[in-house]
């Protein structure tokens, strides 16, 4: 039985949103132990929430993900279990949120709409469906309750898409959409470690195209595999690959912002 839940939003913490989800799950399951992976997404960022969520998979693959950022509460979209091909348990809104997670862990397996009647719990807020229907499932979920007590399952073929493309590859060029800046101007695509031997972008130096412009970078393993001042690609602890440069911002050198189109190719020679 897996009681690890990392729980990822946009509520930040100056608000008692947080809080009030870890007071349901630990009430209802009171071995849980939840890890919070991010809250300072900002408000409505799917892409930015379903980036982390992907991250928190790659490292974290065997906890239940509890992922809410959620600007269509109480409209009418689903609540949702999804269940991996790689084992590892999501739950969150059907707003595409969790789909770039799941392919990283082997792709989507089973797919279950909540009811909150199954959670034996109170009525939903329209407003906070965190804490009244996603977190509850979560620490069922943490107990050892099985995926498809918690409600109906579905087809996999009606889930909102994604909010950026999986990457593709065609005549040796990488196409794949930025997916996130961090706090210090990296650059993440939407390359993940399979993608770089399934592309075959495992070379000394790689060169990444954004629009006009043009960078050539090694392909290092960390950040100080470069001098101060000068770009490396890499893959960093979120396993996307990424464009840094080193005591610098990649994001503001280049002028690069989430949702830009990236081209990568190997430099073979």
């Amino acid at each position: 039985m897996q009681a690890i839940i990392c729980f990822t939003s946009d509520f930040g913490m100056g608000d008692t949103w947080v809080g009030m989800c870890h007071a349901v799950i630990y009430r209802a399951c009171p071995q849980a132990r939840v890890v919070d992976l991010a809250h300072d997404v900002p408000p409505y960022d799917i892409r930015k929430a379903a980036a982390v969520a992907a991250s928190g998979v790659w490292q974290l693959p065997e906890a239940i993900h509890l992922v809410v950022v959620d600007p269509g509460v109480g409209g009418g979209r689903r609540d949702l279990c999804v269940v991996t091909g790689g084992g590892t348990v999501m739950v969150g809104p059907d707003n595409g949120v969790l789909i770039p997670a799941t392919w990283r862990a082997g792709g989507i397996d089973e797919v279950f709409a909540i009811d909150p009647e199954a959670l034996n719990f109170r009525s939903p807020l329209a407003t906070f469906h965190a804490r009244d229907v996603l977190a509850p499932a979560a620490a069922a979920l943490a107990c050892g309750v099985d995926p498809a007590a918690v409600g109906s399952v579905i087809e996999s073929d009606s889930l909102v898409n994604a909010p950026f493309e999986r990457a593709d590859e065609k005549d040796g060029i990488v196409s794949a959409e930025v997916v996130d800046v961090d706090r210090f101007g990296s650059v993440r695509l939407a390359v993940s470690t399979e993608d770089l031997d399934r592309f075959g972008l495992r070379y000394p130096r790689l060169e990444l195209e954004f629009g006009h412009v043009a960078v050539e970078a090694p392909f290092g393993a960390t950040f100080s595999d470069v001098p101060e001042g000068d770009p490396v690609a890499l893959v960093d602890s979120s396993g996307w690959l990424t464009l840094a440069v080193r005591m610098g911002s990649a994001a503001d050198r280049y002028g690069i912002q989430a949702g830009h189109l990236a081209r990568v190719r190997a430099l073979t020679s």
